[in-house]
């Protein structure tokens, strides 16, 4: 029997007419395997942003997700990440080096086989801390320890003979090619559906580790995030320069701790009136312009609090260094003199973004105060 729907016009059940069996199934479920890639991508930004202030992480990059440990390429070491969101039993030694046939009935490589050929005689090799099969539906690999349920397990844990047949199997794959110490099989902590809202309750646990008890908005954290991903994972072009990889590829400490301030905070607007009150007193303003200049700073705390995307913060970020960078004017000559200086030191593209000169000054005053704040 087809679902029926409740008809509030007519207050009868109506049937849907396109309740037939669809044709097509397969793009929800490869969309649903693509996307668990970027939120297990996502959740281990977070967890290095836990333990960390310096990395980078790329989406699509060799590996479906890479780890740097450092933004400074003469310190980073990597860690890639093949990441499948599967509903079949653990995986044993034979489903991890199966290959199956293509079309001309020409075997292709296997899941393992693939990723050691990704790393083999690569120039990165010796930076390599770790190769790690992700994989939703666990690992039947038997350890050396009758017993253990190990949720990551290293290449060392597993039992001999299983090592003997894998390292068989992929010696007749690839030719004479001995297993990587660094090879790890992880069953991940991120559920294989509802994955959505599992990375959004993180972020909001990692707001609540940094900053006890300060407002946050997890969802627009969430959503910034994941579109800059998604953004950053498109790109198919190669670097040669490291800067410009982790410039347009990567996601670093930096672009995380940015988007989590912005919409982060542990007072609202409000704790601002004494301040902005004490500032256009020293500017002079009538009630008319006092009464713009405050509408216009409501606009700016909003947009730097709602608006979902990176750029939006690049705006932000200029005006902060503006009011970073001229701070000793404030201490010396005050807050008129500061915003003066700080309007001077804005590049004119930002000027242009901020549509007007009393925008302009209600960034300034915002930044400001906020930074007073935090001293």
């Amino acid at each position: 029997m087809r679902e029926a729907v409740l008809d509030t016009a007519h207050n009868r059940l109506q049937s849907n007419p396109l309740a037939s069996p669809q044709r097509e199934t397969a793009g929800p479920r490869t969309f649903e395997k693509y996307e668990y890639q970027y939120h297990w991508a996502l959740c281990r930004i977070l967890g290095a942003h836990e333990l960390s202030n310096d990395y980078v992480v790329f989406i699509e990059l060799h590996e479906d997700v890479v780890l740097a440990t450092s933004s400074d390429v003469a310190l980073a070491e990597f860690e890639f990440n093949q990441v499948k969101n599967v509903s079949t039993p653990p995986w044993n030694w034979r489903k991890l080096t199966l290959r199956p046939k293509g079309r001309t009935k020409k075997e292709k490589n296997s899941v393992l086989g693939k990723m050691l050929l990704g790393v083999c005689d690569k120039p990165f090799i010796d930076k390599l801390n770790s190769i790690n099969l992700v994989a939703t539906c666990g690992f039947n690999l038997p350890p050396k320890t009758e017993g253990l349920k190990l949720s990551i397990i290293s290449i060392g844990e597993i039992h001999d003979e299983c090592i003997n047949d894998i390292q068989s199997a992929i010696d007749k794959e690839l030719g004479s090619h001995p297993l990587p110490k660094m090879l790890t099989f992880i069953t991940p902590d991120l559920p294989s559906t509802g994955f959505q809202d599992a990375a959004i309750g993180r972020i909001s646990k990692l707001v609540e580790l940094s900053v006890p008890g300060a407002k946050c908005s997890a969802q627009s954290i969430y959503r910034v995030l994941i579109d800059d991903l998604h953004r950053k994972g498109s790109v198919a072009f190669d670097y040669t320069q490291w800067s410009n990889l982790v410039k347009n590829k990567g996601m670093t400490y930096q672009d995380v701790e940015r988007v989590i301030s912005a919409y982060t905070e542990n007072k609202g607007i409000e704790s601002f009136s004494s301040d902005f009150d004490n500032i256009t007193e020293e500017m002079g303003l009538k009630f008319n312009k006092k009464v713009g200049l405050r509408r216009a700073l409501e606009r700016y705390h909003n947009a730097v609090r709602l608006e979902r995307s990176l750029i939006a913060m690049d705006k932000q970020q200029a005006v902060k260094a503006a009011v970073e960078n001229n701070f000793s004017v404030f201490d010396e000559h005050g807050a008129v003199s500061l915003i003066e200086a700080a309007l001077g030191a804005l590049p004119e593209n930002v000027k242009k973004n901020l549509i007007d000169l009393e925008s302009a000054q209600a960034a300034i005053i915002y930044e400001l105060i906020s930074k007073c704040h935090e001293k």
